[in-house]
């Protein structure tokens, strides 16, 4: 990967991902699916046929699809199933598939059968297309951001036009260097989904079919599953020109005051973690998404469950990693080392083009994923703050919280504000902590009794064994956009707490922790 320290990354896998479908989606402004190419085993001469997706959805307005075919076989067929769409060979190893406005009340259902010969042995597979009868809703109506709501059962778009919110960039140089518009993209690709519990069956339920971008919008079906997912927009060599976070819950996500620790409301904030599925103490689908400070794309928790006995020594066994990625392309990498750039907009790049991909400080001593440098345009970039950036990871309408939310603090100092179960009377409340006993695998802020889990972090370290999920049910960490006052210093506020101390204080930016948006 490019920016990427080779070294440490995870081998390209035999099965190659080919996205030639790029070429003909750019020049047809056509539907884009999927595209898997599986290459045999040296010397296999076994009969095979694989096509680029195997389900299609189109929205009630139409469009077109490309999907292309790959085999060992001298030739190939293909028979279609239903008379709402058409169907054309290009270029020799590709269909295209073309469909009008659906008028009717129904959804409308086909198949194409792709089959191929080869010594007397015929090898098939199927391509399910759907056309729905109600029209996308479009999700960036007020506004675009990288993180969008759905529920299940839908048919979404949003704006693919725009980087993050259209805003800026904090101090990072990036729109200098690479612009605002995204004007190169060639077709969409759904890079995972998955569920809090793991189960990668069900993972691949939360996007239903092949994402399609066209116009300048991604279109996409969510499925029977709640979860969350991220699809990327790719140009025509097969390289990830921005990247969404779609939500998917059926819960109403609303908001309310938060009070600080002066008794003032200090923001408008959601009522769970961002990219969680409720509030719920010790259910999974309360941990929502971990972030790298000032990265836009999230990385799952743990799918282990919670257990009464808190994660104070990181047992193994309370922190199974989440790897699924359901129907998507992409592959997780925890432990890459980012390039020593110290120039900004440094490693804003490879983020942007390895969104599942945690970068981890290029050597000891300098905690920072984004630059090398040491003046302040480095250590403060501002890729998060006061004002929503291109980079913050909350959907239309949210940030990542601002300044003395959960703690005022002195100078370049952490604060105490919580502490163990014999500070605390019998309802678990002290006049002295903010922060409430802890119960349940996590605590509840007093000035408001919001329940925050301790979903731990991710870091990947081989120190003793290897680890990529940490303290999940015994640690929580919360990140804030405020920077340390010290210039030199890369870092910022976070929101850190066990069963025995609570500490707002400061964490290095390639560390991970939680988000609970607020309004803006």
């Amino acid at each position: 990967m490019e920016g990427i320290d080779e070294h440490k990354t995870i081998p390209n896998m035999k099965n190659m991902i080919i996205c030639s479908i790029a070429v003909l989606s750019a020049a047809l402004l056509a539907a884009c699916t999927e595209t898997t190419r599986i290459w045999p085993e040296e010397g296999e001469s076994k009969a095979y046929v694989e096509v680029s997706s195997q389900k299609v959805i189109f929205d009630a307005d139409g469009g077109n699809a490309v999907i292309t075919v790959a085999t060992n076989a001298d030739g190939w067929d293909y028979a279609a199933e239903g008379d709402w769409f058409t169907v054309a060979r290009q270029d020799g190893n590709a269909l295209l598939v073309e469909t009008l406005i659906n008028a009717g009340a129904e959804t409308l259902t086909g198949k194409l059968t792709v089959s191929a010969e080869k010594n007397g042995e015929t090898v098939s597979q199927e391509v399910a297309l759907v056309q729905r009868a109600e029209r996308s809703v479009n999700l960036s109506a007020e506004g675009t951001a990288n993180c969008y709501i759905a529920r299940t059962g839908g048919v979404y778009k949003f704006d693919a036009s725009v980087k993050g919110n259209g805003g800026g960039d904090g101090v990072s140089d990036y729109i200098a260097n690479y612009g605002l518009a995204i004007e190169d993209g060639a077709f969409a690709e759904l890079l995972w989904e998955s569920r809090h519990d793991g189960d990668k069956t069900m993972s691949r339920e939360i996007i239903d079919g092949a994402p399609i971008y066209r116009g300048g919008y991604v279109t996409f079906s969510t499925g029977r599953s709640e979860g969350n997912a991220v699809i990327a927009v790719k140009d025509i060599k097969g390289n990830i020109v921005w990247s969404w976070h779609i939500w998917v819950c059926n819960d109403e996500i609303t908001a309310h005051d938060h009070i600080d620790s002066e008794g003032k409301v200090a923001a408008v904030i959601m009522d769970r973690n961002l990219g969680a599925l409720n509030n719920t103490p010790m259910d999974v689908g309360n941990r929502g998404m971990f972030y790298e400070w000032g990265r836009k794309d999230p990385f799952t928790p743990s799918c282990s469950p919670y257990h009464a006995d808190t994660d104070g020594n990181n047992v193994p066994a309370y922190n199974e990693p989440n790897t699924a990625i359901g129907d998507g392309t992409g592959t997780w990498v925890y432990n890459a080392q980012a390039a020593v750039l110290a120039t900004p907009p440094a490693n804003i790049p490879n983020s942007i083009l390895n969104p599942m991909t945690y970068l981890q400080s290029p050597y000891n001593g300098h905690a920072d994923w984004y630059c090398t440098g040491t003046d302040p345009k480095a250590t403060h970039p501002g890729l998060w703050g006061p004002e929503k950036t291109i980079f913050d990871p909350c959907p239309p309408g949210y940030k990542v919280p601002g300044p003395d939310l959960w703690g005022i603090p002195a100078g370049n100092n952490s604060i105490t504000n919580g502490g163990a179960a014999a500070d605390y009377d019998e309802t678990g409340v002290s006049a002295k902590w903010d922060w409430n006993a802890y119960e349940d695998c996590g605590r509840r802020w007093k000035n408001t009794g919001d329940y925050y889990p301790m979903a731990g972090n991710i870091y990947y370290t081989d120190y003793i064994s290897v680890s990529i999920c940490n303290y999940t049910g015994g640690m929580a960490f919360y990140w804030t956009a405020q920077a340390t006052p010290d210039a030199t210093k890369s870092s910022a506020y976070f929101v850190n707490f066990n069963p025995n101390w609570c500490n707002y204080r400061l964490g290095e930016h390639d560390c991970s922790a939680q988000i609970r948006c607020i309004r803006e």
